[in-house]
């Protein structure tokens, strides 16, 4: 039942921040008010890394040139996943 929580609040959360860097990437390009940068550590902190790191990635390449987005997003998704798989196996 943990597990299945987990996982859902890690889709959710992720569909959310997402869609956060997609709406940030817009606004950016219209040149009007932006999510600021800690809102979007926060979406990440809170199991949502993966839709962040997406949101790096193709067709977005938001954030993507930001050292601290390529290097500590992905560790954010390996620790989250390393949750996930833990309660998986050993709860």
């Amino acid at each position: 039942m943990l597990l299945k929580a987990c996982t859902s609040l890690m889709f959710g959360m992720s569909l959310f921040a997402y869609v956060l860097m997609w709406y940030d990437k817009h606004q950016a390009i219209r040149r009007k008010p932006r999510i600021s940068e800690s809102t979007l550590w926060w979406f990440a902190i809170l199991f949502g890394a993966t839709g962040i790191f997406l949101g790096t990635k193709w067709p977005l390449f938001h954030k993507a040139a930001k050292q601290t987005f390529r290097i500590l997003v992905p560790l954010l998704v390996l620790l989250q996943f390393s949750w996930v798989i833990y309660l998986a196996f050993f709860n």
